[in-house]
């Protein structure tokens, strides 16, 4: 069971850190490592999402395929064999929506959008001992681009997301019962944001796209003791579509995102910047720029040894070091830019990136590995 709740910590939360154990001073640089092609999946896919099963492998589900169809079907990657597998394919089909691992080994989906019938309610979950979907009821709410983070008792928070406006509402899952619950309200309606959660069991919330077309630089905090949000400073730049990442040193990196309006630092609205919000303090503060501007990326993987890939929106990977505060460009990249990707880290410290949208659009079954 340990193993099972270990898996269903969001990419986002780093691992120990190799690094801390060298010797104190000036240490060398890090190697990038090197970003190369994978196998194609089985469909073109973009709005997807990927989740490692407790047997390793990794459930791939749903997203945008050619011509804006939402797909219900589902593959399995087989990081052994590479290899994709055709799975079951969902109930509903859908895009944009958010996947979590349950303390019973059980996948969660939930959420998302069909554009023949709008955001969905709907949830979903994959048993990978039998291969099927079973249908786990509705959240209160009809939520596509939502953020989801799973809480230290196994519970699935799933935060904002819209139903054709912003959201400020959230609602936990219970594993043991299969019902939705709602919890406190946000400080403001939320889409495109990120859902962190912090070594104390808090889940810290940050930007947005908010009510009236704007851009939120906001970011609150929820306590699952109290169920309730409040309020954790303020961004130095507003931004939605962007990445989160928790460090080894209990900070959390935030980058790149999309931006509009008077406030927004990027004259295309793709932004390279970065900040960092300490928990302690509930302050964010400036960090080196990205290499590349990126926005609508996958969430960061976490390396083994502390440091953190941002992969996405661009052709190039970097790498961004704590110790330093910078990023490098990794070697190698993918053939174009792609938005709308899923990123998963597997147990040897290489990281998978499956599918996203093309230019045009479109999905892709294209694949990418990187390896430390």
């Amino acid at each position: 069971m340990k193993l099972r709740n270990a898996l269903s910590i969001s990419l986002c939360a780093v691992l120990l850190s190799a690094a801390s154990s060298q010797t104190p001073g000036r240490r060398p640089e890090l190697p990038v490592g090197h970003l190369t092609a994978g196998r194609d999946m089985s469909a073109a896919r973009g709005a997807h999402t990927a989740t490692i099963l407790p047997d390793f492998r990794v459930l791939i589900a749903g997203g945008t395929g050619k011509r804006g169809v939402a797909l219900a079907s589902t593959e399995i990657y087989d990081p052994t064999k590479e290899t994709f597998t055709a799975a079951a394919p969902m109930i509903v089909p859908r895009q944009e929506h958010i996947a979590a691992v349950l303390s019973d080994g059980k996948v969660l989906i939930a959420g998302g959008d069909n554009p023949r019938s709008g955001p969905l309610a709907a949830a979903e979950d994959y048993d990978y001992e039998t291969g099927k979907f079973t249908q786990r009821g509705s959240m209160h709410a009809r939520r596509a681009r939502a953020a989801v983070a799973v809480l230290r008792d196994g519970s699935p928070l799933v935060t904002g997301g819209t139903d054709g406006a912003p959201l400020d509402s959230a609602e936990t899952y219970d594993v043991l019962t299969g019902k939705w619950t709602l919890v406190g309200k946000m400080s403001s309606p939320r889409v495109g944001h990120t859902a962190t959660l912090l070594p104390d069991g808090r889940v810290l919330i940050v930007g947005g796209g908010g009510k009236d077309r704007t851009v939120l630089a906001s970011a609150e905090i929820f306590d699952p003791k109290t169920k309730q949000f409040t309020p954790a400073g303020e961004m130095h730049q507003a931004r939605f579509h962007h990445a989160a990442v928790l460090l080894t040193n209990g900070k959390v990196l935030i980058v790149g995102g999309t931006c509009f309006g008077e406030k927004c630092s990027s004259p295309d609205g793709t932004l390279a910047s970065a900040e960092l919000y300490d928990p302690a303090t509930h302050t964010f503060t400036q960090t080196g720029n990205l290499n590349e501007a990126r926005t609508k990326l996958p969430d960061c993987a976490s390396l083994l040894d502390g440091r953190a890939l941002i992969v996405g929106g661009a052709a190039s990977a970097e790498i961004f070091d704590p110790r330093t505060g910078a990023f490098r460009t990794v070697t190698g990249s993918m053939d174009a830019a792609h938005h709308s990707s899923a990123a998963i880290q597997l147990m040897d410290g290489s990281v998978r990136i499956f599918g996203g949208y093309d230019s045009s659009a479109n999905g892709v079954a294209k694949t990418w590995i990187y390896r430390p």
